[in-house]
């Protein structure tokens, strides 16, 4: 099984990096091998990429939606510095120390894999 992001940026890269007549080779025309290339260039490339949106703290806007991280593992949608969120705060033994914007929402459901919301 792979993940839906992994899938759509291996298609992506494939159909960027493999041609055949100087034409972007499709997907399924690639075989197992090719595909399989591009998911771990895929996989590596999403980790990086989703390890470097994390942003110190300190630089977070206030009054605004954020996911913020702990030192936990938790990840939250927190308005930083949490206000109207009191009752999470009381909860919560440490501040966060990172934080990133909230992803775009997708623009119609063929962005979310075919799932209808």
């Amino acid at each position: 099984m792979t993940f839906p992001r992994i899938e759509a940026a291996a298609r992506a890269i494939s159909e960027y990096v493999y041609e055949r007549a100087g034409k972007p080779l499709k997907w399924e025309d690639m075989g197992d091998t090719r595909q399989d290339v591009a998911r771990d260039y895929a996989s590596v490339g999403l980790a990086a990429a989703d390890a470097a949106a994390w942003r110190p703290i300190a630089s977070a806007p206030e009054d605004t939606t954020i996911l913020t991280y702990y030192r936990d593992g938790r990840v939250m949608a927190d308005t930083f510095p949490y206000r109207g969120m009191l009752e999470w705060q009381e909860q919560l033994d440490a501040p966060p120390i990172c934080w990133q914007p909230l992803p775009a929402p997708p623009a119609n459901s063929a962005e979310m894999g075919g799932v209808d919301g």
